[in-house]
């Protein structure tokens, strides 16, 4: 997982680390608002006031800065999800996939354009590697919760007739279908997540935390 997708030209490497950041985010800004096909690099060094020959001194090609991209938004995902857990391995579960889904709420909120990038990967087919980005993100859902999976099957919390990539599955939809809901309104199935108080939305949170318990945990716990 720590592999990246496409290394940027050495010269990119070599910019001052707020240089490389708004190339960066200049490209996430259009390749959220426009998708890969439709998006322009014309506009990217438009906004940031450089020749488009400066670009490709930094990344071969536009495949390669939207693969750089995503290579930055799963790093962030990662560092929210892993800032997440305060529990210090202690929490529970259930309790663990509460605080990654608060962390994913949070990573919207402060990076609405990133999720749109992974959004359009997500519907969009003619993006490059689009498989592999996809399964990118799946990966880290496994490598991340497979584990705690198995410890809490171990410690008789979770089922255990249900194996533990199912269980992962299970809380992988839930999280993602959830985290598109708040991005995007019409991905929400009318829950209306987006425009909801702190208050209300952790309720929804701690609702469908509370379905994964029923359904997960095996007859007796929490009785």
């Amino acid at each position: 997982m720590d592999t990246q997708l496409a290394q940027p030209k050495q010269t990119f490497v070599n910019l001052p680390p707020e240089k490389r950041e708004s190339i960066v985010r200049a490209a996430v800004a259009e390749f959220a608002a426009q998708g890969y096909q439709r998006a322009s690099l014309n506009n990217i060094v438009k906004q940031l006031g450089i020749s488009k020959g400066s670009l490709y001194q930094y990344f071969d090609n536009k495949e390669a800065l939207f693969l750089h991209v995503f290579d930055h938004f799963t790093e962030q995902v990662k560092r929210y999800v892993k800032a997440s857990v305060t529990g210090n391995g202690r929490d529970d579960f259930f309790t663990v996939a509460r605080q990654v889904l608060l962390a994913g709420i949070a990573f919207i909120d402060s990076h609405p354009e990133y999720f749109q990038v992974y959004l359009k990967v997500l519907f969009e087919r003619d993006v490059p590697r689009r498989e592999e980005l996809v399964a990118r993100v799946r990966l880290f859902s496994l490598e991340y919760f497979g584990p705690l999976a198995d410890q809490a099957m171990d410690q008789g919390v979770l089922r255990s007739d249900i194996p533990p990539q199912k269980v992962v599955f299970i809380l992988d939809a839930m999280l993602d279908r959830f985290l598109q809901g708040y991005a995007q309104p019409y991905l929400d199935g009318g829950l209306a997540l987006a425009g909801m108080s702190a208050g209300r939305l952790h309720d929804e949170i701690d609702s469908m935390v509370a379905v994964l318990r029923t359904g997960l945990q095996p007859s007796g716990i929490g009785e």
